[in-house]
């Protein structure tokens, strides 16, 4: 399978689903600031029983190996479970 052409830079939004406690939030801002991301990370959703919760935010890339770069930074924090 073919991965598709994108045009950067390009507007991607991204979902991380992880542990609820109360820094997640400051920790995922903080490692997006550090990659220069101040796009505001907003609260979504909350899972039934309370263990987790997602966030959503937007970040301007300028290539693939930008776009990698979030996801992977994000997926070093703990406590975080998947990247979208």
């Amino acid at each position: 399978m073919k991965k598709r052409d994108l045009e950067f830079p390009l507007l991607c939004h991204f979902r991380v689903i992880a542990e609820d406690h109360d820094k997640i939030q400051f920790v995922i801002e903080t490692v997006l600031m550090e990659l220069g991301i101040t796009d505001p990370v907003k609260k979504a959703n909350s899972s039934s029983g309370g263990k987790y919760v997602s966030f959503a935010f937007s970040a301007m890339t300028e290539s693939r190996e930008m776009m990698n770069k979030i996801d992977s930074e994000l997926r070093l924090i703990q406590g975080v479970r998947m990247v979208l």
